[in-house]
This record gives C-alpha cells, structure tokens and sequence, in this order.
C-alpha cells in the first residue's frame, strides 16, 4: 500500500471558507492550517451539543414533574394586589423606578439598549475572544460581573425586599 500525501487528500487552496459543517480548531480559524489535530464539527460538536439539549430536556422535565406550579386566583381587576409586581425578570428594572422614575424608567432602558447595539463597534479587542473568563478581557469581564450582580440585587430586592405601598420591609418580619 503506498503512503498518501497530505497534499493530495486536502489540497492547497487560498479560498477557503468556513460553514456550520467546517474544519474548527482553537479559539479561531486558521484557513492556512492542515487538518492534523483538527475535530470535525460534524458529528463531533453536534453530538455533544445534542447531548447537552436531551440532559437540559431531562432536568427540566424532571423539576416540572417534581415541583407543582399552581395557577394562583383568577384576575380581579376591582382589587389589584399591593404591590403590583412585574414579573421576576423585570422587577429589578421597576426597583430601579422606584428610586427615580426617569432614570430608572428611561436612561438605563435606553442605555442598556444602545450599549448592546454598540458592543460589537466598541469593542475590538480580539484578544481573549471566545474564552471564559480570559485574563486578556479583565475590563469586559469586571464591567459584565457588575451589571450581572446589580440586575440580580436588584431582583432580589424587588421580589423580596418590597411590601404593600413600594416600602421596604424584611421578609422574616
């Protein structure tokens, strides 16, 4: 049996391109490399991302037969709870209006909006790009920790924190 080249299985091509069904190596592609030490995404990644999803589908399968969920009592619109809450996810954004109507209502809406517009055109920086908690990103990574930790602060304090008429009062009270 005489030995193949390299060359002769993947050629030496300058237009490469990439596809969901692509040759992936690292933290970026590399179109002048061969495919020694490469992983085929097919079946490979997708194999492994299909295990994952059926795991997640098992375990929330598994919580929703565990726990029950009742539905609580039919809307009234004469008798409105004290306080009317937005749902968990956008309590902390009715916490921040409870402090100021106008900055909470409206510049950190429209702030977090127009930030995550212009996140790809401010940063650049490729450095560290497509690794966790890269010590080349501090600054990307201190700045997304703080806004994490404020929305979840933020959530707790509303949901738990607020009694009747938006005052503070400690839920073991």
């Amino acid at each position: 049996m005489q030995a193949v080249k390299k060359e002769e299985i993947f050629p030496k091509d300058t237009n490469k391109t990439y596809s969901l069904m692509a040759i992936v190596e690292g933290e970026s592609f590399h179109v002048e490399r061969g495919p020694e030490d490469t992983v085929q995404t097919w079946p490979h990644l997708m194999v492994r991302e299909l295990l994952l999803f059926l795991v997640v589908l098992v375990v929330i399968l598994g919580v929703s037969l565990l726990f029950n969920a009742p539905l609580e009592e039919a809307a009234n619109p004469l008798h409105s709870t004290n306080p009317a809450k937005a749902p968990w996810y956008f309590v902390g954004i009715q916490e921040l209006v409870s402090y100021s109507a106008f900055l909470g209502g409206i510049v950190v809406p429209i702030g977090i909006v127009l930030g995550l517009l212009l996140l790809p055109y401010l940063d650049r920086n490729p450095k560290g790009t497509g690794v966790w908690f890269s010590r080349d990103r501090k600054l990307a990574n201190l700045l997304f920790t703080v806004f994490v930790v404020a929305m979840v602060v933020l959530i707790i304090i509303g949901q738990y924190v607020r009694g009747p008429n938006w005052v503070m009062h400690w839920p073991w009270s």
